[in-house]
């Protein structure tokens, strides 16, 4: 009688043809024991083949997975079943993630003697499906953050401080990242700490036990010198972290974001613990990264409208001042004028009428002689709301003129004036500017400073910072002097305010240095526009 032949025997013998295989094949016998094991299962689980051939499947099996447990029992009814995904356990205890087809090994007659597993290790697929569906998260994220940016330049037109459109993007940051707490704060123009620092996540309550906004100093301050995002798992770890005030809630996971526009930091956002996670992730960097490139042209239109405001506020000041400058003028100097000459008049008339012609014809002198003061400084105040002389000579040629007609009228011993600007022209509110500026400090020497020596010098020079050209307007005289912050609001100086404000309102500087005694010097720089 022949010996009933073993069905597996052509297993063995297709080892070498299966170990081509790049997937994992598995025979396993009716007892659920591993009797063939190829090179690709070697790879995918771990076990060597002379260590595998009689193990049990249990040893593959995660004790949770059903869906492998579920194929097997529907092999062993001779039914096949494909692309089944499950969790696998590797030699070395690590768990791997697999896609399987299986099916039943029959006999001669049919009969059902063991099942053969085909595995694919799936790790790596699930780790890029996860990633894909994180870069789809991050896509409809996108979405939000365009949405919020058009929200905020409907705030930032809508708001005069755009205090409500800052802390509207430190809630969108936060709802991005999913973080507890978030502040914005905006840069000051000379990069020295912050100017603005809106807070979300916090109470009122809280708010007011922390105290006084932060300046900038720590964390804050270092991302305001830094152009790249800043994350860490705990944020006291940092060395520049400083510690809280009181009150302060606690804060440990941390993600920074210079709000950044080309190479200069308008500001940050900070976002503080991550929530049901550690620590931030790359992802969440990147949607308040863009997040922030559209709260740099927030802030950079609020701080455009800020400046607009400060220069429409500027004009006004400047005007005021003027009207004021001009209003003393006529009190000081016209209105006397007249009544001097009136009350002179006056008194001729009665003189004439007693028939004392002698003192009837002197008074009449003195009124005339007062009356031709009057004509000429309303010429003087003419010439001052609009001087004919720059059309006509030019900003040096009518400094020129001032200059000469202010020494005659003060009796200035020494007078100087020293420019290189002859024959040249500028745009003429530049030379309106700089001529006002020139004429109210020399009125205001000849009015008050009782000066016999005075020094006025225009010079054209190249500015300090880049290769344009400034005006650099220096006055000095060796009178009286004053101390500027004890007079500053007096009549004599009614007129420094709306010099200065001429010179900031045309991009240039104003610096006034006075001492009792010891005279005055005013330096104006105006850029030059041609």
């Amino acid at each position: 009688m022949s010996e009933t032949p073993n069905p597996f025997l052509d297993a063995y013998a297709l080892t070498s043809l299966l170990d081509t295989s790049s997937e994992g094949i598995i025979a396993l016998d009716r007892s659920r024991r591993i009797v063939c094991w190829n090179a690709a299962a070697e790879r995918t689980y771990g076990y060597p083949a002379e260590e595998a051939i009689g193990m049990g499947l249990d040893a593959l099996l995660d004790a949770g997975d059903l869906p492998t447990q579920r194929i097997f029992e529907r092999a062993e009814h001779g039914a096949k079943s494909e692309g089944v995904e499950g969790i696998h356990k590797r030699a070395n205890g690590s768990h791997i993630d697999v896609v399987m087809n299986a099916g039943p090994i029959l006999g001669e007659r049919g009969a059902i003697m063991g099942i053969i597993l085909f595995v694919w290790d799936a790790t790596e697929s699930r780790v890029a499906a996860q990633r894909l569906a994180a870069l789809e998260a991050f896509e409809e994220d996108k979405g939000v953050v365009l949405e919020t940016a058009s929200r905020v330049a409907l705030d930032i037109l809508a708001s005069r401080t755009g205090v409500e459109a800052l802390r509207h993007i430190a809630d969108a940051a936060r709802t991005l990242a999913r973080a507890q707490y978030a502040a914005l704060g905006v840069a000051r123009p000379d990069g020295q700490g912050l100017l603005e620092f809106v807070t979300v996540g916090l109470t009122a309550e809280e708010e007011a036990a922390i105290g006084p906004r932060p300046h900038g100093a720590g964390i804050l301050g270092l991302l305001l010198r830094r152009s790249e995002p800043l994350r860490m798992d705990v944020l006291a770890d940092h060395p520049n972290t400083h510690g809280f005030p009181p009150n302060h809630p606690p804060m440990d996971s941390f993600l920074g974001v210079p709000i950044r526009q080309g190479e200069t930091i308008l500001g940050s956002l900070y976002l503080t613990n991550k929530q049901g996670e550690e620590r931030f992730s790359e992802a969440d960097e990147i949607a308040v990264q863009a997040l922030g490139a559209h709260a740099a042209v927030a802030i950079h239109n609020l701080q455009m409208l800020s400046r607009q405001r400060a220069l429409v506020s500027g004009l006004i000041n400047a005007q005021e001042e003027e009207r004021r400058a001009v209003a003393y003028d006529l009190h000081d100097g016209l209105t006397q004028f007249v009544m001097a000459s009136h009350m002179h008049m006056e008194a001729f008339k009665i003189a004439y009428h007693k028939g004392n012609a002698e003192r009837a014809m002197r008074e009449m002198d003195k009124g005339l002689r007062y009356l031709g003061d009057a004509v000429i400084e309303s010429r003087r105040l003419v010439n001052g709301l609009r001087s004919l002389a720059l059309d006509d000579l030019g900003l040096a040629g009518a400094l020129e003129q001032l200059f000469a007609e202010e020494k005659t009228r003060a009796g200035w011993t020494e007078a100087e004036f020293l420019h290189n600007i002859a024959d040249e022209r500028f745009d003429k509110t530049l030379e309106t500017a700089v001529y006002r500026v020139a004429q109210e400090a020399l009125t205001n020497i000849r009015k008050h400073a009782v000066a016999g020596r005075v020094r006025l010098m225009l010079l054209s020079e190249p500015a300090a910072l880049d290769d344009s050209t400034q005006l650099a307007l220096n006055i000095r005289d060796w009178g009286a002097g004053f101390e500027p912050d004890q007079r500053i609001d007096d009549y004599a100086h009614v007129g420094l305010q709306g010099m200065e404000e001429r010179a900031r309102l045309m991009g240039g500087s104003f610096a006034v240095h006075s001492r009792s005694g010891e005279g005055t010097q005013i330096h104006a720089v105006f850029p030059v526009i041609r």
